[in-house]
């Protein structure tokens, strides 16, 4: 009797290791709104955002971006035309790791108490520069120079439009003159 309760505990036993560890868990489908009541899901008050916009923007969001933007592009010199894209696989992976990167830092920049007011333009340009850098990441994965110089002046679009609002204001100041460098002619007058 002991032998045949032993021998079902060990069928019972090897029958649950045996299920299909490789099968898909059920998740919550991308984009979609967790539940504060799910098991380990986050709730607002777990947020840690004491990170202020300007320094999240400085080593995050434009230190990815320029991951970015340095591994794009033509330099055009009395030598000819040089291109700025990745010559090896390295180089195209670090740059699909700066779009992703940015893209989600991206909504970092929605996280709670880091929209710089009420106005949905905020939310629009953080989307705005997400949707850039995932066509920067999915150009830099198919190794794509002309798609993936293209994704980055979207970024480059999607930061100016919110810059201008956040940074700048919408009426930016007058244009200032660069200061005339020593033993230089200035430059022409607009």
């Amino acid at each position: 009797m002991i032998r045949s309760f032993a021998g079902l505990a060990l069928v019972a036993l090897l029958a649950a290791c045996g299920q299909n560890t490789n099968a898909p868990a059920a998740s919550t489908p991308t984009g979609a709104a967790v539940s504060p009541t799910s098991m380990g899901a986050a709730t607002m008050a777990d947020f840690k955002t004491a990170l202020p916009v300007k320094e999240l923007m400085g080593h995050v969001i434009d230190y990815n971006a320029f991951g970015v933007w340095h591994n794009q592009g033509w330099l055009i010199d009395k030598d000819g035309t040089h291109e700025l894209f990745p010559t090896d696989e390295a180089g195209w992976l670090a740059a699909e790791s700066a779009a992703i990167s940015l893209a989600e830092a991206s909504n970092s920049l929605l996280l709670p108490g880091r929209p710089q007011d009420d106005d949905r333009r905020w939310v629009d340009n953080a989307h705005m520069l997400y949707d850039a850098a995932m066509k920067a990441q999915a150009a830099a994965e198919k190794k794509d120079k002309q798609a993936f110089f293209d994704a980055g002046g979207e970024m480059y679009d999607a930061c100016v439009t919110c810059h201008a609002h956040y940074v700048q204001g919408d009426e930016p100041g007058p244009i200032t003159k660069l200061p005339a460098l020593p033993n230089r002619v200035p430059p022409p007058s607009q």
